[in-house]
């Protein structure tokens, strides 16, 4: 079931958007006003990769983190949409990507994503991605590289051990 979901959400609602380095695998990318800003999310191997700026241009802010280093908050597995987050912190800063598609075939924006940045617990800024550029789908690979890198995900409490 986790495999057809994956596929299914894939070929409906992918839309390329700045790709991953070959060899990579896209977490969450999509573009912001009207294709002027793009985020790009990638996992290679043990790395997660981060890129936000211009298309075609050097990106305003890059990381590069182990997935040991990574948060991951996966889809419980109820409620009206499939979605999940990746968080990237970079000093005080918690970049909370993320995505979500909606279970209800009637829906008008039936994939939606964006990244919300927050400093010491307070939202700094919400951007929503642009409708039909969101590019991920459910499972992210980022669980199974955490599990590959020694990591186990608690239920109870919500944490990666």
């Amino acid at each position: 079931m986790r495999i057809f979901l994956s596929g299914l959400i894939f070929l409906a609602f992918s839309t390329p958007v700045q790709a991953c380095p070959e060899g990579s695998e896209t977490l969450v990318s999509c573009t912001f006003g009207g294709g002027s800003k793009a985020l790009t999310t990638c996992l290679h191997g043990k790395q997660a990769t981060y890129a936000f700026g211009a298309p075609g241009r050097q990106p305003e802010l890059s990381m590069k983190r182990h997935v040991r280093d990574v948060g991951l908050t996966p889809w419980p597995g109820i409620g009206g949409s499939i979605w999940e987050e990746v968080i990237f912190s970079n000093g005080d800063a918690r970049y909370i990507v993320y995505y979500s598609v909606s279970k209800d075939p009637g829906a008008l924006t039936p994939m939606e994503g964006g990244v919300i940045v927050e400093s010491n617990g307070s939202e700094l800024a919400h951007l929503r991605c642009d409708a039909g550029t969101v590019d991920s789908g459910y499972p992210l690979p980022l669980f199974d590289a955490k599990v590959a890198a020694g990591q186990e995900y608690s239920l109870e409490t919500g944490e990666w051990e």
